[in-house]
């Protein structure tokens, strides 16, 4: 059978390429939405473990941005820790790395510099992995872990120096790729971050904050509430503080929404293809009209005319969704490739789920649309197909 749909298929190229051709172009916008979508799902599943059991209570007003605050996030760090439910708090320094006009022109979050205490590092858990070098030490100073998307944006190795607001600090070690906000970071030790930071504290200030910090990072014991928490946090400290399930809603509300352009993405590829494959197996009903007529005289049955339309359009598809795949592969591997050398985002996941899927779709598709002409050429009859043969 495979033979003889093959043979069928040259003796009609130029019509079997456009086909194949159409189905292709339907599975290539599948594959690189789909791929668009699965990266997202990823770094959703990466912040969400990171930050799944923590709340940021932060001032959003300009003076916490200078540091004038700090003092302010220290009173209310004594008020939260006594809050039921509320395992620890611990203060973070969270400074830009790049401040005022400077701004870099990567793609992705910002490049951040953080200043995290045990316990904050230890919340992270496998963003901070270190993949190449080695991580802080503790009470170390004057060194710096950098992402890998940092390291690509500034070309940054182990062993060079990075200057923070005109302080040099050598690279001791590359985070590995977590999808996380920690791939475009530089991590400090915390006591080096507090002196960071208080160079943002503009010369007339009376007093210096005695210790400086930007966040609260607010963890809880299992099953507490974090809604109530964050709302008693910003009741009784006057603190921005946000529901890290409330975020994981809205994170997921986007991720709807690509799930809804990859469906539209899907029923395009169906349009296209379908139309394709009905054009393309009805002409050739047409065309093996007499051939049709031949085999049944012979003994053929129904199921067996059937069958081998119904193979010949899946094969038409399996090619197609194969040739889209490829191309999509092509194309991501290359945005991304772009990407990395860059320090940008990696946009792109081809996973064996989305490649088996739309190999899958592709076969279903055509398997369906050819699945018409198929029983039309089933059904005709003997005799009616061999008075063509004239």
């Amino acid at each position: 059978m495979l033979r003889s749909t093959l043979r069928a298929l040259r003796s009609r190229l130029a019509r079997t390429a456009l086909t194949v051709a159409g189905i292709a172009i339907g599975i290539l916008a599948l594959v690189v939405v789909g791929s668009l979508a699965e990266r997202l799902s990823t770094i959703v599943a990466r912040s969400t473990a990171v930050n799944g059991g923590a709340i940021f209570a932060f001032s959003g007003d300009a003076e916490a941005r200078e540091l004038a605050g700090s003092e302010r996030l220290q009173a209310a760090r004594a008020i939260i820790s006594r809050f039921d439910g509320v395992r620890a708090v611990v203060p973070e320094v969270i400074l830009p790395y790049r401040l005022g006009f400077s701004q870099s022109t990567r793609f992705g979050p910002p490049s951040l510099i953080f200043g995290m205490p045990p316990g904050a590092r230890q919340a992270a858990g496998d963003a901070l992995h270190v993949g190449s070098g080695r991580d802080l030490r503790v009470d170390e100073r004057g060194g710096a872990v950098v992402g890998t998307d940092f390291a690509s944006a500034e070309g940054v190795a182990l062993g060079d120096t990075i200057a923070l607001y005109g302080n040099s600090y050598p690279v001791v070690g590359i985070i590995a790729k977590s999808f996380t906000v920690f791939d475009a970071a530089v991590v400090v030790p915390f006591a080096d971050a507090q002196s960071l930071a208080l160079q943002l504290v503009p010369p007339e200030a009376f007093a210096l904050p005695r210790m400086p910090a930007t966040a609260l990072l607010v963890t809880v014991r299992p099953h507490a509430d974090t809604a109530l928490i964050a709302r008693r946090i910003g009741i009784l400290t006057g603190l921005r503080a946000r529901d890290p399930a409330q975020i994981a809603n809205s994170v997921r509300s986007t991720t709807d929404v690509f799930d809804a352009i990859i469906f539209g993405a899907a029923l395009v590829a169906l349009l296209v293809g379908a139309f394709s494959i009905v054009n393309t197996m009805t002409i050739a009903v047409s065309e093996r009209t007499r051939e049709i007529g031949i085999r049944k005289a012979i003994g053929a049955g129904d199921g067996d005319v059937l069958r081998e339309f119904l193979f010949e359009a899946s094969l038409i598809g399996a090619i197609g969704g194969a040739v889209g795949l490829a191309c999509a592969s092509v194309v991501v591997a290359v945005v991304d490739a772009h990407n990395a050398r860059s320090g940008n985002l990696e946009l792109f996941a081809i996973t064996p789920r989305l490649a088996i899927g739309s190999l899958g779709f592709a076969v279903l598709l055509s398997t369906v649309a050819g699945l018409a002409p198929a029983i039309r050429a089933a059904r005709l009859e003997p005799t009616d197909a061999l008075r063509r043969l004239g």
